[in-house]
């Protein structure tokens, strides 16, 4: 009550609408501020898609996109328009009904011609003079209507963005250098007076320091080369080296195999020689058996000189070369 009297107090009209209506008949918050976040919305994202990555969005570039919203937006003629779209004033409840209501589509000239971003008119106009919709043929058209209009309007916006990400980037200052005044080891007690010459020492100070930082950079990037270079020798010479001791690894490889290859021929030369000399040697001769000789008798009782007994000399044995010499005992030529 307190918030109709204070409307009521300072002469403000108050308007009560109906649940689920403020987001179609709200004419500040849905007609101007919600367009205002809506381009703001449209023209960062056509930024950043513009760029593509190239470009990092600054300080700087919030305020030209957010003016050029708000320009687009906050004007006498769409704030009275607001007013009269949703119906407030002048009252005119048919132009929120009117939003709901189906409208047939006008018929085209058929000299017109769509753009490739048209694919829903495309889409229309296929279903409207085709009768057979369920057809594979009709779908495939469509299909590929719809591809071929993304396709389309993808490579324009991509090549529109990219030359205003060029030109953009081309507007943007270099990098400048401050001028060094003063000298490094000068003092002037605080006030000095900069004249021409001064000025032209500075700026040659600052050329000589520019062309040493450019001489410093050329001489890292040659030594980067060499360094490279160095790099690219050195792993030349460790790939040759590489190659070689697997070439004297196979060779000795192969070497070895030789040797043992020739080895293994020599044993079997031998043990082929030892088989064929075998049997031309003939059968061994059988040892003739050994006759003892006959052992000394003692007779019983005496006798006389021709009674003694006497000592009977045994034949020698034959001597033969394929069997070891036959001494005889001691005990037998005694």
């Amino acid at each position: 009550m307190e918030f109709i009297e204070y409307c009521h107090e300072h002469k403000i009209l108050l308007a009560v609408l109906p649940p689920h209506a403020t987001h179609t008949l709200q004419p500040l918050d849905v007609c101007m501020f919600k367009p205002l976040a809506d381009a703001y919305s449209t023209r960062l994202q056509g930024f950043l898609q513009d760029s593509q990555g190239l470009l990092n969005l600054t300080k700087g570039d919030f305020f030209p996109l957010f003016w050029s919203s708000w320009t687009s937006v906050f004007k006498p003629q769409l704030i009275q328009r607001s007013f009269e779209a949703t119906g407030v004033y002048p009252p005119n409840p048919d132009v929120i009904l009117q939003k709901f209501a189906k409208e047939a589509s006008d018929s085209e000239s058929s000299n017109s011609v769509l753009s490739g971003s048209d694919w829903l008119k495309l889409k229309s106009i296929v279903r409207r003079e085709v009768k057979d919709q369920g057809s594979k043929d009709v779908k495939k058209l469509q299909r590929s209507l719809c591809h071929i209009s993304a396709q389309n309007q993808i490579l324009h916006d991509e090549v529109q963005g990219l030359r205003r990400a060029l030109s953009i980037k081309e507007s943007r200052p270099k990098t400048s250098y401050t001028l060094q005044l003063n000298k490094d080891n000068e003092y002037n007690g605080g006030a000095i007076v900069w004249s021409p010459k001064r000025m032209q020492q500075a700026r040659d100070r600052q050329a000589a320091q520019q062309q040493q930082a450019e001489l410093e950079k050329l001489q890292k990037a040659k030594q980067a080369e060499i360094n490279k270079a160095a790099r690219d020798c050195e792993a030349q010479l460790k790939a040759a080296k590489r190659v070689e001791r697997e070439k004297r690894r196979e060779e000795k490889l192969v070497e070895d195999a030789a040797k043992q290859a020739k080895k293994q021929h020599q044993q079997l030369i031998n043990n082929t020689k030892k088989l064929t000399k075998l049997p031309q040697k003939g059968k061994r001769k059988a040892s003739q058996s050994h006759t003892p000789a006959a052992k000394r008798q003692k007779r019983v009782g005496g006798g006389t000189a021709s009674g003694e007994a006497r000592v009977v000399a045994q034949p020698v044995p034959p001597k033969t070369t394929r069997t070891r010499i036959i001494r005889r005992p001691k005990k037998d030529l005694d």
